[in-house]
């Protein structure tokens, strides 16, 4: 109990670290968003401490993806066109081990949506799989399960985790899961880093309050911030000269850090409008009272 205990105090002090030192690293993050939730991904992104670049040309793709520190994917509104960016994106990090984050929009909303984004899975980029217990599901298991692009419950696929995470690792890929919903559970495999794993650890983040008001993309906005992180940690890597290879242990945290400060961020807000609460929000992620946000860490982190 105390072990657990004094692992929950890391995690925490690290989220703390990891959001405080993006302002000072101020990574560059290749975003290739959905445009109903574009313009909140790069306020919350610049708001955090990143610079986003969202670049959807396929002529470009390549050289963009290249010059930035992350990648960050978000399937919302697909099509051919986005569908052949991204794959070009998503080739290029892993062939320069640039961090990614997946969020897969709806992934069982369409068996079109389903195959596409199995597609873009199969490339071996490394990261971060960030999307809610329905997307999640889909993937694992093929199944369609959504409500439009919304989750349509908690679903239980541990088993299909484990297995997932370990063939990919085999295959020399470094992944972890971040799957959202009351409670945030974040997947990760005890040793992804060269010897085969045995066993999958999870960090999970309990939501108890009630959201005032529902704003739309959220959730991409959380999912665009944990890119800035993940892109944080290839920069740090970059000047370094090292390689961007991030632990899965590492990343879980980074992945609790995004979700865990939206979470907060949505906490702060008192009953406004929507605009006003909207702007809160941004507020709020530019500007985090550390004591208040520590103290939320300690109520919701779970290990």
């Amino acid at each position: 109990m105390k072990e657990k205990k004094l692992e929950a105090e890391t995690v925490r002090e690290e989220i703390l670290r990891s959001v405080r030192e993006l302002k000072e690293i101020r990574p560059l993050l290749h975003m290739i968003p959905s445009y109903v939730t574009a313009a909140l991904c790069a306020d919350a992104i610049s708001a955090a401490g990143g610079r986003p670049l969202m670049a959807q040309a396929k002529e470009e793709m390549e050289e963009i993806t290249g010059s930035a520190d992350g990648l960050a994917v978000n399937m919302g509104q697909p099509s051919e066109e986005k569908f052949l960016s991204c794959r070009l994106a998503l080739e290029t990090a892993a062939k320069k081990g640039i961090p990614v984050m997946f969020d897969p929009v709806g992934a069982g909303a369409s068996a079109y949506r389903r195959e596409m984004m199995a597609e873009l899975l199969s490339i071996p980029w490394s990261g971060v799989l960030k999307g809610n217990s329905s997307e999640i599901h889909t993937l694992l298991t093929g199944a369609l399960a959504h409500d439009g692009v919304d989750s349509i419950g908690e679903f239980s696929h541990e088993q299909e985790a484990f297995r997932y995470l370990s063939r990919e690792a085999a295959r020399g890929r470094n992944l972890v899961i971040a799957e959202t919903g009351k409670r945030d559970r974040i997947l990760w495999l005890e040793d992804s880093m060269g010897n085969a794993p045995d066993s999958m650890r999870c960090l999970s983040l309990l939501h108890d309050s009630a959201r005032p008001v529902v704003i739309v993309g959220t959730g991409c906005a959380s999912g665009a911030i944990l890119g800035a992180l993940l892109a944080a940690e290839g920069k740090k890597a970059r000047e370094k000269e090292e390689p961007r290879r991030i632990s899965g242990r590492r990343m879980a945290v980074l992945a609790a850090a995004a979700l865990s400060l939206m979470a907060f961020a949505e906490e702060c807000q008192e009953e406004k409008g929507y605009g006003s609460h909207k702007a809160g929000l941004l507020d709020v992620l530019g500007m985090p009272e550390e004591e208040k946000f520590g103290a939320c860490l300690k109520r919701m982190l779970e290990i």
